[in-house]
């Protein structure tokens, strides 16, 4: 009897296949850089506003401390009106133009991170101050609006 023997090549013979392929690993790498872009840009948004957000505290603390100073050294004088009745009213007046300057940054010893005071002014018992915050990209294009100023105002006598 003669055997034969039926012998089968297949062109496209399957490989078991260790690792990645180089296409695999370079989409692998894209995704994750994205991610760590991502991740990163998180960081910077949250280090933009806590640093805004201290300088707002440092400038409040710096103004209340100074009007406690000119509630308690204000000049204080007896004055008196007539109401509609003609009934004489005497009542006490506080004066604190002894207290007014265009330019307080020194009285008020105040210190930003990252950021200018752009005026501090003392006027009639009121405290304006405005600064200008960190910006996270100084050419942005916003319609000439500036998202990075702020500003505090505080009366004395409140």
């Amino acid at each position: 009897m003669n055997q034969c023997h039926l012998v089968v090549y297949s062109l496209h013979k399957l490989k078991k296949q260790n690792g990645s392929t180089i296409v695999e690993a370079i989409v692998a790498m894209f995704v994750l850089s994205f991610g760590v872009l991502a991740l990163m840009l998180a960081q910077i948004t949250a280090v933009h506003t806590s640093i805004n957000a201290a300088n707002q505290g440092e400038v409040t603390r710096a103004v209340q401390n100074y009007i406690e100073l000119m509630n308690s050294e204000a000049r204080i004088s007896l004055k008196e009106k007539l109401d509609e009745n003609k009934n004489k009213i005497l009542y006490i007046a506080k004066d604190y133009s002894n207290f007014d300057d265009a330019n307080c940054n020194n009285r008020l010893n105040i210190h930003l991170t990252n950021a200018q005071i752009t005026s501090c002014t003392i006027r009639n018992g009121k405290i304006d101050v405005s600064w200008s915050g960190q910006a996270l990209d100084k050419n942005d294009k916003n319609n000439n609006v500036n998202n990075n100023s702020f500003s505090y105002t505080l009366t004395a006598g409140q």
